[in-house]
């Protein structure tokens, strides 16, 4: 099934990519310029920046007929007042604003351009006959025409169903532009039929009322083009017949960049002007936007297939990955495995009595275990046969000190015994200071030269306790090795399968003892590498370790002199 939708989603993206290849290779006609006639431009068709192509090749064309005299004196007037300035005639609509005397929609309200109107770029693709053909909302039905449905709802009464006022009002697919009537100055009804539509000055007679009403018409230098059904800029110059040509002085013109140094002929500035819009006509077609398509949340309809696809399929394998993980730990438990393996109660009591008849052997040796450490690192831990030779225990306290120190019995302070008086002054010349080290006197309980320092390695003394005397190698457990006595449980649970015919229960008894058997080895393999390798011994003053030595108590110099007590 997942291979499945693995291919099924490889495939679409196959197909959206080959898709989108395809739209990039496709050739589009020219649109104008030399061997075209005259032609619309902007609108629908292009997108922000192809909306900006068209204003400035529209500024070329004001220039051609200027240059052409094709321009009137209120012509001249209409570009200076409206085009120069950026204004339109009775403002631009919501969601649009004034470029050259032209209203475009705002691309940065996500607005783009569809039968005259602005839409949001989410809404474009469902924009039908209704916005197209500029129908208006039928009006609703008077509520004595329905009657209550028996499963709820409303229909109408059989009785009215003939009724004109109970009947759907609808409104043909048609649009005619001439016929677009307005009151005098009322650019906003216009406008709702197009932004670059305004209430003009013209007036004619309405055939269905017989009043004369003003027109709405397109602005200047805009017709409006039945094929996208809205008012667009018509570049009015037939280059059917023209021939290309190198640019030159009257290109520069045309562009807006130059001045005119001399009279040019029609033919002169037709022919410049062809060539200079057919230079730009690839560029034009680069920014064409084509039909409308469907999308949710910025993606068409292929890419937000595939990305559903690719979520099914990655949430899918989350899921599958969650169950293994929940089923591995729910086999950890004893019950559960036995329950899956198809056990019954009594077969699942004597599984339990042999796992909790292993775990009591388990702890049994894990005690027998540390005894045996600690036995082969040189300690008792009350082991049979007592500690191993070298043991000797943690002296604890201080080392007996000895008799008292003897009084001075010369009697040169006194003579009294067991008084020394507090001295004063200093001692008479070739006698030693009290206190400190003189030459030829050794200060008592301090190390004599020449002898080495208690419970520390000196050199030429190597250092008592390492290693240990006596320390044991590898001790084997007291039953010998891994043996029957440490398997009985498992081998109980076996023989019973195999006595009662359980084939379920004597499998576990023998894979549950073939497992103990092989961790058993595997200990005592880890012990006697470790032996091998050479345990340390414990730290000295540790049980197991080195002893530290203490010196023999000497007593004093008897020349000594000592404070009183």
């Amino acid at each position: 099934m997942e291979k499945r939708t693995l291919s099924l989603v490889t495939v679409l993206l196959l197909v959206a990519a080959v898709q989108a290849e395809e739209e990039k290779n496709i050739t589009l006609p020219k649109p104008f310029g030399i061997g075209i006639g005259p032609a619309y431009i902007g609108g629908r068709d292009t997108d922000e920046e192809g909306t900006e192509l068209s204003l400035k090749i529209y500024q070329q064309y004001i220039m051609f007929k200027r240059l052409s005299s094709m321009n009137l004196q209120e012509d001249e007037q209409y570009y200076s007042r409206w085009t120069g300035k950026g204004e339109c005639i009775g403002a631009c609509p919501q969601y649009s604003h004034c470029k050259k005397g032209i209203c475009v929609c705002k691309p940065e309200d996500s607005r783009i351009q569809v039968y005259g109107r602005c839409f949001s770029n989410s809404t474009a693709y469902f924009v039908g006959d209704k916005e197209k053909y500029r129908k208006p909302t039928p009006p609703a039905r008077p509520e004595w025409c329905f009657c209550e449905k028996k499963n709820g709802g409303k229909d109408v009464c059989p009785e009215n169903r003939g009724r004109e006022e109970c009947q759907v009002v609808t409104y043909p697919n048609n649009f005619d532009h001439n016929t677009q009537y307005c009151l005098g100055g009322d650019h906003s009804h216009c406008l709702g039929k197009d932004i670059n539509m305004f209430c003009s000055s013209n007036q004619v007679q309405d055939q269905t009322t017989g009043q004369v009403k003003n027109l709405c018409q397109c602005r200047k230098d805009m017709k409006f083009d039945t094929k996208n059904m809205e008012c667009r800029i018509r570049i009015d110059v037939d280059c059917t017949y023209e021939n290309k040509e190198k640019e030159g002085d009257l290109t520069w013109i045309l562009k807006g960049r130059d001045e005119p140094k001399k009279e040019y002929t029609l033919a002169e500035i037709k022919t410049a002007f062809c060539n200079l819009i057919d230079a730009e006509s690839a560029e034009y077609n680069a920014h064409i936007v084509g039909e409308f398509t469907f999308s949710i949340l910025g993606l068409s309809i292929g890419g937000f297939i595939a990305v559903c696809c690719i979520t099914c399929v990655t949430a899918c394998c989350c899921c599958k990955c969650c169950e293994k993980v929940k089923a591995k730990i729910r086999a950890l438990d004893p019950r559960n495995a036995m329950r899956d393996a198809g056990m019954g109660p009594g077969t699942q009591m004597a599984a339990l009595g042999a796992v909790a008849a292993g775990e009591y052997m388990e702890n049994r040796n894990d005690k027998q275990d540390e005894a045996r450490v600690a036995a082969m690192q040189g300690q008792s831990m009350g082991m049979p046969g007592g500690a191993p030779p070298g043991y000797a225990p943690v002296p604890e306290g201080y080392p007996d000190q000895g008799a008292g120190y003897p009084q001075d019995q010369r009697g040169g302070y006194g003579g009294q015994e067991g008084y020394a008086p507090v001295p004063t002054g200093y001692p008479p010349a070739g006698y030693p200071q009290p206190g400190y080290p003189q030459p030829g006197y050794e200060q008592p309980g301090y190390p004599q030269p020449g002898y080495p320092q208690p419970g520390y390695p000196q050199p030429g003394y190597p250092q008592g306790g390492y290693p240990p005397q006596g320390q044991p190698g590898y001790i084997p457990p007291a039953d010998g090795g891994p043996g029957i006595m440490n398997m009985a449980p498992e081998l109980a649970l076996a023989g019973a399968g195999a006595f009662t015919g359980n084939a379920a229960m004597a499998g576990l008894g023998v894979v549950a003892a073939a497992e103990k058997m092989g961790a058993e080895e595997d200990k005592e393999d880890r012990f006697r590498a470790a032996v091998m390798k050479g345990v340390p011994p414990p730290p000295m003053g540790y049980a197991g370790g080195a002893q530290p030595s203490y010196p023999q108590n000497q007593p004093p110099y008897a020349e000594a002199n000592y404070p009183r007590q």
